[in-house]
Order: structure tokens, then sequence, then C-alpha cells
């Protein structure tokens, strides 16, 4: 026997109802998603004024893995991270303290010495001679317009430090402020930090063995691209502001941490600095000096890139050194200072990412 048929009043009810479920579900997936979107947002709005502490916090947090590691093997984790931390706010504060004074010092000087120097230019033959062999093959303003117009801005550049004092005691309270707040974040980075590359195992959408190798690969990536390269920097400021000092250079603090900024740019780097300050000591007369400042730059400051980046960033993946060029100047444009690790961080990321999903392809083909 047949079953009976469903009256076509009571099929079409049973199929509108179903259609009702299904699209109250999709409700409520859209609300769903609607809420996390809103909360993902107010928490941003809530995270972002401490976004860059946080970042700073984090980079940190893998500068000083080798150390916290060690420390792991004898104490138990908070210890270990409060000891960690201890180790980064010593060696942040207390240089960070001595440089600003030193720079605030030298800077002061800086100018003074510059208006002096300036005021003298009409004083020294060599200078003048040369400068009329300049005038008659290129045309430009005469050297008393331009010793005017620089005397100028130095004067300018001297009274606007000297009305600065508010504005540097407020940037010294949010230094501070900051500073507070990521080394408090750099402790829960490091005791908990485990936990927290667990978790992004879990979530990454490969195998066991392709999350490992994206995660090593990564951290090679960004340590060569970002810590070596400042590294490389902070060395090459240091030896170049030390042989200012050796050579009696004004302000050689203040240059070697110009130098250091230099460092980071391809070609040319701090001969940026040291080229023209020996350039002017020939020209003055100072021979012997300038000739020292050209072997020992090219030598010395100069070759500490060649001897230091092989040897930090031995075994480890090498991120091209234009790729790390943009990278930097990208990253500070877009994030600010942080964005001289930030943007490496981030560009590293993406690379190994890539480089993981190409080999990827070409393991499943």
């Amino acid at each position: 026997s047949t079953s009976p048929r469903v009256p076509g009043r009571r099929h079409f009810w049973i199929r509108f109802c179903k259609a009702m479920d299904i699209e109250k579900q999709r409700l409520n997936l859209l609300l769903f998603y609607a809420v996390v979107l809103l909360m993902g947002y107010l928490c941003f709005r809530i995270v972002e004024p401490f976004g860059v502490p946080l970042v700073w916090a984090a980079i940190l947090s893998l500068c000083v893995q080798p150390l916290h590691r060690r420390l792991q093997t004898r104490l138990r984790p908070v210890p270990a991270a409060v000891v960690s931390t201890a180790t980064v706010a010593v060696l942040l504060i207390v240089p960070a303290v001595f440089l600003a004074l030193a720079l605030a010092g030298e800077i002061s000087s800086g100018l003074s010495g510059l208006q002096g120097a300036l005021g003298t230019l009409h004083q020294n033959e060599k200078i003048l001679s040369a400068w009329a062999w300049v005038e008659e093959h290129v045309p430009m303003a005469s050297l008393n317009q331009i010793q005017g117009r620089l005397a100028d801005v130095a004067a300018k550049l001297t009274r606007y430090m000297a009305g600065q004092a508010g504005m540097v005691l407020q940037f010294s309270s949010v230094f501070v402020f900051k500073l507070f707040v990521t080394l408090f974040a750099l402790f829960f980075f490091l005791r908990d930090g485990r936990k927290w590359v667990a978790g992004i195992r879990g979530i990454l959408p490969f195998s066991p063995k392709r999350n490992e190798e994206l995660i090593s690969r990564t951290g090679d990536l960004v340590y060569a691209g970002s810590m070596a390269t400042l590294t490389v920097a902070a060395a090459q400021g240091l030896a170049g502001g030390l042989l200012f000092a050796v050579l009696g250079l004004q302000a050689p603090l203040f240059w070697g941490v110009v130098m250091g900024c230099c460092a980071l740019l391809p070609l040319f780097g701090t001969a940026l600095i040291w080229l023209p300050a020996a350039i002017g000591l020939m020209v003055v007369g100072s021979w012997v000096k300038g000739l020292v400042l050209i072997v020992l730059g090219v030598l010395v400051v100069g070759g500490l890139d060649n001897f230091l980046r092989p040897a930090l960033v031995s075994g480890k993946t090498e991120m091209n050194g234009l790729v790390v060029f943009i990278s930097i100047l990208g990253g500070v444009s877009a994030f600010g200072f942080v964005g001289l690790v930030l943007g490496p961080v981030i560009v590293a990321a993406a690379v190994s990412m890539l480089q993981l999903g190409v080999g990827t392809e070409r393991s499943e083909s």
C-alpha cells in the first residue's frame, strides 16, 4: 500500500519552516561575526595606545631568549622571567640616561662650535681660494651669502633647542611610562612565551613539521633581517664615535649616533659622515688626521660590516640587502621609530610564509 500524500498546504508550511530555520541560523551567524568584529575593534582601540611598547616588549623578548633559556634550566618560570626582565631594564636604562645627558651637552656645544666655525670661514685662505675656484666654474651664491644663511640656520636651531625644555620634560615623562609598560609586558612575554608559541603552532593550518619549519625559518629571517642589522649598525656607530674622539673632533658621541643611523643605509653607510669630515680636515690643513680618518673609516668602521654580519648570521637564512633596506625605511614610514625592527620582522614573516607555501605546492605536485 502507498503512504498517503502530504497535502499541498502542509508541504508548503514544512518547506517554509525549514527555510525560516536556515535564515535564522544565517542571521545568528551574521550577528555573531558582527559582534566579534565589534569586540575586535574595541579591543584594538583599548590596546592601540600601548601598541609601540608591546611591540618593543615582543622584540626584546626575542633578543633575550638565549639568556632566558639558560635561566629556565636553573630557575622556575617566574624567577627566570624576573631576572631576565631586570637584566634588560639595567641594560636599557643606564645607557639611555648616559646617552641622553651626553647628547644634550654635545648638541649644545656642537651648535656653538658650528656658529664659531662659520664666523671664521672668511679668515681661512685655503677655503677662500678653493671657493674662488668653485665660483669660477660653478654658478652659485657667494661664500658670504652661504655663510650668512648657515649662521642664521645655526642661530635658529640654538634658539629652538633652548625653547624646547617643556617639550623635553613632557617627552621624558611619556618615555618613562612607555618604558614601564614595555618592561611589564616583557615579563609576561618571557613567563608565558612557551604557551603562546604552542598556541600559534596549533593555529597554523599546516602539518606539525611544516609549522615548526615556518616558526624556525621566520625566527632566522627576523634575526638576520633586523637584529643582526641593528647590531652591526650600533657597532659601526660606536667605532665611528670613538674614531672621532681619538682624532679630537667635536661632538663624537652625537656623530657616532648619526653614523649608527647611516649604517642602516646600503652602499655609502657611515661614509656619509666620516668622508666629509675627512675632506674638511684636509681642506683646513690637517692632512694627517684626514688621511687617518679615511683609512680607519674604510678598514675599521666599514670593515665591521664584513666581519660581524657573517659571524652573526652564520647558519641562518639571510634576507636580501635591498629587501632589508626597503623594509627598514618602509617600517619607519609606517610605524615610526619602532619600524626599524617591526618592518623587517613583518617582511621576514611574509617571506617565510611565501617560501613555505611555494615549498608546499612543489612537494604536493
